[in-house]
Order: structure tokens, then sequence, then C-alpha cells
């Protein structure tokens, strides 16, 4: 087993370094590849096998950039995400900022073509960065799309902490060796770090060898180890479901509603509780109309009127208690309802 993971390892820096230095792909044999480009030819089809020999696959798509037409309807409304920068010397400065313009883009996948975002892109860092700065984006991005087909191609794993750490071992590998060090920590450190939390959370919770006060503190330990961010990310995940709970065990206690505000003002602020306030009014509210709609309903069902009949007078029950975007959430809760013994 060590040795055949010694030898994939090997492997994908081989294919790292054709990447980096790029030798011509298949999709494209008369075509010399500029190594400031990458190598990633077979991540882009039709066209793109006939980008003329004498420019780069950025230029090519730099001046496909300005034949584009309106922006994909996802996008419209939008502003890139990520803010892209240069160090002194005018190199791109690495940051997970790259990532995220490279997949605001490929969010659009589906309305519009590979070879359109790529366009998109193209002309994106033209206009944001100097060409030298641009160009060496582009190589980023086509070594990140190498990575994700590559990714794409892993084989399912059985859900077990051993499973889910080997895989992760594996995507860490495949990351460095397409990547490099440098940026596959940009774009890839914090997700790698959630993971691996996650996973060792997983192996605490399944540990039965463990007491429950031991495991709390052993969870707790690893929560600690996080980075501020995401400690705060995992809090405010929480926070709201932690909330719920103790707002139950208080008004099942007693607690008056000025008790009840306190603490909601003293985990999320005076203005979300407002606006918390605001969701519970309408939830009340609707269960409310539902729970009329349903006496009404039933009345209905046992008055003996015929199947057709019945089925006029629920809709135009409906109707009158409820809005139209309204009406798809109650004919399910009917559906369950009736199937519920």
């Amino acid at each position: 087993m060590g040795k055949r993971y010694l030898a994939g390892v090997v492997l994908l820096v081989l294919m790292a370094s054709l990447l980096i230095w790029g030798l011509p792909g298949p999709s494209e044999p008369d075509s010399p590849e500029d190594p400031s480009t990458g190598s990633v030819s077979n991540t882009a089809t039709g066209p793109a096998a006939s980008v003329p020999a004498d420019t780069t696959r950025y230029d090519h798509y730099r001046q496909r950039a300005t034949e584009l037409g309106p922006i994909p309807a996802s996008l419209s409304g939008t502003r890139v995400d990520g803010n892209l920068q240069v160090n002194a010397s005018g190199d791109l400065l690495i940051n997970p900022a790259i990532r995220q313009v490279f997949d605001y883009f490929l969010t659009a996948l589906g309305e519009e073509s590979l070879e359109d975002i790529q366009a998109r892109l193209a002309g994106h860092l033209a206009e944001e960065l100097p060409p030298q700065a641009a160009q060496q984006a582009w190589a980023l991005y086509e070594q990140y799309m190498g990575l994700r087909e590559a990714m794409a191609q892993l084989p399912e794993h059985d859900g077990s902490v051993t499973a889910m750490r080997a895989a992760i071992r594996q995507r860490h590998d495949m990351q460095q060796a397409y990547l490099g060090p440098e940026v596959a920590d940009a774009f890839y450190g914090l997700d790698m770090t959630y993971d691996r939390y996650m996973i060792e959370r997983q192996a605490l919770l399944e540990n039965e060898g463990l007491s429950a006060e031991q495991r709390d503190r052993q969870l707790s330990n690893l929560e600690q180890d996080l980075p501020p961010g995401m400690q705060q990310m995992l809090h405010d995940t929480r926070a709201p479901v932690w909330l719920e709970q103790r707002t139950q065990r208080l008004r099942e206690q007693g607690a008056s509603d000025a008790e009840i505000r306190a603490l909601r003002e003293q985990t999320f602020g005076a203005q979300a509780v407002a606006r918390f306030e605001a969701l519970e009014q309408q939830r009340q509210d609707w269960q409310a109309r539902y729970e009329a709609y349903r006496q009404q309903r039933q009345q209905l069902i046992s008055s003996g009127l015929s199947h057709t009949d019945q089925q006029v007078a629920l809709a135009r029950l409906q109707q009158q208690l409820f809005e139209d975007k309204e009406l798809a959430r109650v004919q399910a809760l009917d559906r369950i309802n009736t199937q519920t013994p």
C-alpha cells in the first residue's frame, strides 16, 4: 500500500511538471504551448482546439471576450467575487481571492459554454491586472481546472473515518502537485482545515471508549485549535439552534417574553432580535391560518359532498386563506397529514 501510495504521489508530481512546463496536449497537437499559460489543454473543447499556433490560449480568449453578448442571467446585477492584487514587482499576489474569481465565472456553467466563460474570465483578468500578472492568473486557472477535473474522478469512499482520512490526504496531495504548496494553501487551506476538523470530530463521536465528559473536553479542545474565524463561523452556525432549544426550555419553565427577549439580545443583538421576532410572528400567523384551514377542510371532507364538489370548495378555501406562493406548501402539508395515521 505504501509503495502504491508513493508511486501515486510521484505520478502526480510528474503530471504537475507537465502542466507547469506546458507540453502540448492531445487536443492541440500542432500548437506549441507558452509555459506561462499552464498546460491544461484538455479543459476546453470545440473552438479552443483551433486556437492559432501563434497565440497563447490566454490571448485567444481575451480576444474572444470582445465578441461576447450579454452576461448570463445568474450573474446579472452581481459583482465579481474576489479582489485580484499584485505585489511591488507586478506579479500576481497569491491569495484566496484568485480562486473566488475563477469560481464566480464558473458558476455560469450550464447557462453558457465553457468557451464563453473562459473568455469572460480572460477579459476580466485583462481589465483588472497588468499583462504579466494577468498571464500568471490565467496559468493558475488552467492548472486549477486540471485539478478540478482530476478530483472529480476520485472514487467515492464508504464514509468511515479511515476512508475519509485517506481521501483527504489524496486530495491534499493532488492539490499540492497541481498547484504547488503556496497556491494550494491559498486556495484550499481553510477547506482542508475544516475537513480535518470534521473528520476528527466524527472520530471522537464514534469513540465508544470515551466517557461523555472526556468526549466533550476533547471536542472543545479540537475546536479551540481551529483558526479564530472558523471558530466564530461554527459558533454562528450553532447559535440559532442553541437559542431555539434554550428558548423552548425557558418557556416551559414559565419565562416571560421580556426574559426571552433579553436572552435573544444577549446572543444576537437588538437589531437581529427584531428580525427574529418578526419572523416568529410570521410563523405564528401562518400556523394559525393553516390550523383554521385544517379544521374547515375536515368539515368539507365530512360534509357528504361529492369528490368534485369537495375539490372545488377546498380550492376556494385555499384561495381565501393563502397567497398563491403559499399554496404549494399547503398542498404538500395536506398530503403529509393525509398519509399520517
